[in-house]
């Protein structure tokens, strides 16, 4: 068992309009954005399966049947490998959890 508190963990600054937190466990990656609005994130696809939590703002997915918009106490779900993208059209504070771990933010994050 680990404790934490958000505000003592360092913060990804590797991406534009993006403010991210992690938490990683043996298997998953915690993940806290802040994602500023108008800041997009190209299509894009990786081995995690996620899950996401919209908390505050709102979020623009585009798929291949149209956009989705997501909104506070909303989510998705995406595969492993299934392509995913979208836009912040508010300011927007959400969740993602990532399995397995994210290597590549743990891996930008040490020493940090």
């Amino acid at each position: 068992m680990r404790n934490y508190k958000i505000n003592d963990i360092a913060k990804y600054l590797d991406r534009p309009g993006f403010t991210g937190t992690f938490v990683h466990g043996e298997r998953m990656t915690l993940s806290h954005w802040i994602i500023e609005k108008g800041t997009s994130l190209a299509l894009h696809s990786h081995e995690n399966e996620q899950a996401l939590f919209v908390i505050i703002g709102q979020l623009r997915f585009d798929t291949p049947d149209g956009p989705i918009d997501v909104y506070p106490g909303e989510g998705m779900v995406f595969a492993p490998n299934e392509p995913h993208g979208g836009t912040a059209i508010e300011r927007t504070v959400c969740i993602d959890v990532f399995c397995p771990v994210r290597e590549d933010f743990k891996k930008a994050m040490e020493g940090k």
